[in-house]
């Protein structure tokens, strides 16, 4: 299921890219449905609220000191009460798990919030107080929440970030893949414009892999203390850079443009196999703090086989985020293509 999910917003993607073809203008369905796809995935990415459970907030304090975690709950209102000797309110709730709901007290300080009145569910700021039962709200966080995130201990609001920085990953190689398409198609038929495309896609690959570097070095800093210390994926997406770097001087170099096309068309496809191995099969066998490494233990959480690896919310922004870079990608290199075409016409 966990696969359907995340696949079906690629070949969503795939197919709306490649309609109804890179040489024709997109009708205006086709460019409303892109933007659609963008702003739910910037919405869905952004906007909810990240809350965990009681289990989290345990887990957060056992790893040092008192650390205040959002919660989201579930209000039990008949087993609220009043310590007046403490000014403390204190009120049974349900946590949300992957598996049901843990049951504990939450004390207020002072009166009942009368933010909750009413309310069903709410986030709410806690923290652990004395045992794994027991926690002190802080403050409320959202009141009825229609949608939330959920929190993961060691990313917590830096998790957003990877709604981005892997669907431009993904679609770097996939750029790199129909560059080498294009190029083969070149060699065998000497149509420039299969020059045209196979070139145009290198180029926005490489675009959306500096992106994916610099949303990683970002999502780094905040989560290892440093944008860069080469561990094995920065590394390997340094050379892939510096790969396809030597491909547009080598295309610079040259003056004559059919030799400049059947070079540059013999090196993108062989440079496409060690991008390959640069992206997918090096960081898996080397040890390295990225997730799926070949110290993790795991393929990492969207790869991996274990149903609750990726819980379903993320799974459907993966999805949409997945589509939404995808037809991006296509329709920034049908737009080249038609440009370089009138260009080459006149």
């Amino acid at each position: 299921m966990k696969m359907l999910i995340q696949l079906s917003g690629l070949v969503i993607g795939l197919y709306l890219g490649l309609y109804p073809s890179l040489e024709k203008p997109r009708p205006t369905w086709w460019r409303w449905t892109l933007v659609a796809f963008v702003t739910l995935t910037c919405v869905l990415a952004l906007a909810p609220r990240t809350a965990g459970n009681f289990a989290d907030a345990v887990i957060m304090y056992r790893a040092g000191g008192n650390p205040i975690v959002p919660v989201k709950i579930r209000i039990l209102h008949e087993t609220g009460m009043y310590d007046a000797q403490n000014n403390e309110f204190s009120v049974q709730m349900a946590d949300y798990t992957e598996h049901g709901s843990v049951t504990a007290l939450v004390r207020f300080r002072g009166q009942e919030p009368q933010e909750l009145a009413g309310a069903n569910t709410a986030v709410l700021n806690v923290s652990r107080a004395g045992t794994d039962a027991v926690f002190i709200a802080h403050s409320i966080v959202s009141v009825n929440p229609w949608i939330t995130l959920p929190f993961l201990p060691q990313l917590e609001e830096r998790a957003r970030n990877l709604y981005f920085h892997v669907p431009m990953s993904w679609v770097g190689i996939l750029a790199y893949l129909v560059a080498m398409v294009y190029g083969y198609r070149y060699l065998k038929t000497n149509d420039p414009i299969y020059d045209i495309k196979s070139s145009s896609s290198a180029a926005l690959g490489t675009m959306f892999t500096i992106l994916a570097t610099l949303t990683g070095m970002i999502w780094a800093q905040f989560n290892w203390g440093v944008a860069w210390n080469w561990d094995p994926r920065e590394t390997s997406i340094f050379i892939l850079l510096m790969i396809y770097f030597a491909y547009f001087a080598l295309r610079g170099a040259i003056d004559s443009e059919e030799r400049r096309a059947r070079l540059s068309s013999v090196y993108v496809i062989f440079a496409f196999f060690p991008a390959v191995f640069l992206m997918f099969i090096m960081p898996r066998i080397m040890e390295g703090l990225h997730p799926g490494s070949g110290n993790s233990g795991s393929a990492g959480p969207l790869l991996s086989s274990q149903p609750d690896a990726l819980n379903i919310v993320k799974q459907v922004i993966f999805s949409l985020s997945f589509g939404a870079f995808t037809m991006l990608y296509f329709w920034m290199l049908s737009l080249q293509i038609r440009i370089k075409k009138l260009a080459m016409r006149s």
